[in-house]
């Protein structure tokens, strides 16, 4: 089985906002996610890969571009998602 068919329609959750040092600026666009990843996929293998994040009736486009520690990824929004994002009620996947 090939690493794009494993990897595609991943469904994943919003850990919090990439946050500044002080911990009073985070960064709107970006968001540190965790994926739930079958055990021979790692989160080196997602970098540059497309996310969609769909809230309410809109869509949330976003690229994967670092890895963030072990085992969850940053994504860069073209357009900052609001913040009730953090509450859990959205569908996040993995679509390119």
């Amino acid at each position: 089985m090939a690493m794009e068919d494993k990897v595609l329609g991943l469904k994943g959750y919003i850990v919090n906002f990439r946050i500044g040092s002080k911990g009073h600026n985070p960064r709107w666009r970006q968001i540190i996610v965790r994926f739930d990843l079958p055990e021979d996929v790692k989160p080196d293998n997602l970098i540059g890969r497309t996310v969609e994040l769909r809230w309410k009736n809109k869509v949330f486009k976003g690229r994967i571009y670092k890895k963030h520690g072990k085992h969850c990824v940053r994504v860069f929004f073209k357009t900052p998602p609001p913040g009730q994002v953090l509450l859990g009620n959205y569908d996040l996947k993995i679509v390119k």
